[in-house]
C-alpha cells in the first residue's frame, strides 16, 4: 500500500470518528432536551402568573446560548463549549414542554419515531448527494423567514386555520431541505475544523433541525390531549 492510500485510510477513519462524535453529541442533546421537557412540566407552573415572563426568559436564554456557542468556536475550551451545549439542550427542552403538553403521549411518541426516520434519511441524503445544496441555502432561509412573518401576522390578525396548516406543511418541507443542507455543510467543512468544538456545534445545528421537524410533524399529525 502506498503512502497516498495510507493517508486516505487515516482521513476516512478520522472522518468516521468525527461524525460519530457529532451523532453522539446529537443523541446526548436530544436526551437532555427530553429531560428538560419533563422538568418543564414541573418548573414552569411554579412561576404562577409570571408564567409567560418565565417562558420569554427561557426562550431568550436559548437564543443567546445558541449564538454564544457558535461565536469564537475555535478559540474557546472544549469544556466551556460542551457545558454551554448541555445547558442549551436542557433549556430547549423546557421551552419545548409547552408545545408537547398540548398533545397526547402516543402522538408525541409516534411523531418522534417519524421524525427520527425522516431526519436520518435526510442526513444520509445530505452526506452522500452529489447535488450542491449551497445554492439553495438562501432560498431555504428566505422561505423560512417569510413563513415566520406570515405565521405571526395570521396569529395577530386573521386567525385563519387553513393558512396555519398550509404554512406548517411549507415549513416542514423547508426544514427537510435545511437538514440535508446542514449535513452537507458539516460534511464539506469538517476537514477545515476537525476539533471537538466543531463537532459540538454541528450537533447543535442538527438538534435544531430535529426539534423543528418534530414540532411540525406534531402540528400536522398530532392528536391534542383535549380532543
Amino acid at each position: 500500500m502506498n503512502d497516498y492510500q495510507q493517508f486516505q485510510e487515516v482521513r476516512q477513519l478520522s472522518r468516521q470518528d468525527f461524525f460519530s462524535r457529532v451523532m453522539g453529541y446529537l443523541a446526548a442533546g436530544l436526551g437532555l432536551s427530553a429531560a428538560g421537557a419533563m422538568a418543564g412540566n414541573f418548573i414552569l407552573p411554579l412561576f404562577g402568573q409570571a408564567y409567560m415572563i418565565a417562558m420569554l426568559f427561557f426562550m431568550a436564554a436559548e437564543l443567546v446560548l445558541a449564538f454564544v456557542i457558535g461565536k469564537d468556536l475555535e478559540s474557546r475550551s472544549t469544556d466551556s463549549v460542551r457545558t454551554l451545549f448541555i445547558v442549551y439542550s436542557f433549556i430547549n427542552g423546557i421551552t419545548l414542554s409547552v408545545i408537547l403538553s398540548i398533545y397526547t403521549a402516543a402522538s408525541i411518541l409516534m411523531a418522534f419515531i417519524t421524525t427520527a426516520v425522516v431526519f436520518s434519511s435526510l442526513c444520509i441524503i445530505g452526506k452522500t448527494t452529489k447535488v450542491d445544496l449551497t445554492r439553495f441555502g438562501a432560498f431555504f432561509m428566505t422561505g423560512l423567514i417569510c413563513c415566520i412573518i406570515l405565521t405571526l401576522v395570521n396569529m395577530l390578525l386573521f386567525h385563519a386555520s387553513g393558512l396555519d396548516i398550509a404554512l406548517c406543511y411549507i415549513e416542514t418541507l423547508l426544514f427537510m431541505g435545511i437538514t440535508a443542507y446542514d449535513m452537507q455543510m458539516i460534511d464539506r467543512y469538517y476537514s477545515q475544523s476537525e476539533s471537538e468544538n466543531f463537532a459540538i456545534f454541528a450537533a447543535l445545528q442538527l438538534e435544531l433541525d430535529f426539534i423543528n421537524l418534530l414540532i411540525r410533524v406534531l402540528q400536522i399529525f398530532g392528536v391534542r390531549s383535549d380532543d
